[in-house]
């Protein structure tokens, strides 16, 4: 009867670990998840790192890591994706003509609402990426508080250099976040300050509230 028991606990827990932070309209089978790696692949049309697709689906609650590392594993011995390294060792994921054939087979068994969500999460994702590398913004300790320093950069001269104290590193992580949600309102909004410029829409574009 222990047996039994110990056998049923184990087998629950494995359960448990499997579907761990999946949000209620998440992923739970392996087929559906290894259909949305694919139309991810196919929709973005360049490859991706595992890292990539996994804090993308991860952060919206639409899959569990265990769930995502198998169904990717299972792609890739299928031949439905390739794998490559890059220089620096990280793991990328490409779609291939098989891939392709079934995202486009299959992509409607995935929910509209999951599929616009992970899209949605990965571009995001991508974008932030990009960010990060074109513009510079640091957090760095000081005797009194802290620095935060931007950049953002262009051909040539940076269109932007600016320090700035804060009294704390929250603080200084929040402004971080902000900038670079959008480096290009900052501009816009410290260039119509300086120069008395009017902006229609505040300076905001196409920034949600």
């Amino acid at each position: 009867m222990f047996q039994n028991y110990e056998e049923a606990l184990n087998e629950a827990m494995m359960r448990d670990a499997f579907t761990a932070g999946i949000e209620p309209g998440g992923l739970t089978s392996g087929v559906e998840i290894r259909m949305l790696v694919c139309y991810l692949l196919d929709a973005v049309k360049k490859p991706l790192s595992f890292e990539q697709i996994n804090d993308a689906l991860q952060s919206e609650g639409l899959v569990n890591y265990f769930e995502l590392a198998l169904a990717v594993s299972r792609l890739a011995a299928s031949a439905h994706i390739d794998e490559s390294e890059t220089g620096d060792g990280v793991r990328m994921l490409s779609i291939t003509e098989l891939g392709s054939r079934a995202a486009a087979t299959f992509e409607k068994s995935i929910p509209l609402s999951v599929r616009e969500k992970a899209l949605r999460s990965v571009r995001k994702k991508l974008l932030r990426e990009r960010l990060e590398k074109q513009n510079s913004v640091k957090v760095e300790k000081t005797s009194d508080g802290y620095q935060v320093s931007f950049s953002i950069a262009d051909v040539g001269t940076d269109l932007l250099n600016l320090s700035l104290f804060v009294p704390t590193k929250d603080y200084g992580d929040e402004i971080r976040e902000r900038f670079l949600k959008d480096p290009t309102v900052i501009y816009r909004q410290i260039v119509a300050v300086l120069t008395g410029e009017v902006l229609p829409d505040g300076g905001l574009g196409d920034e949600e509230n």
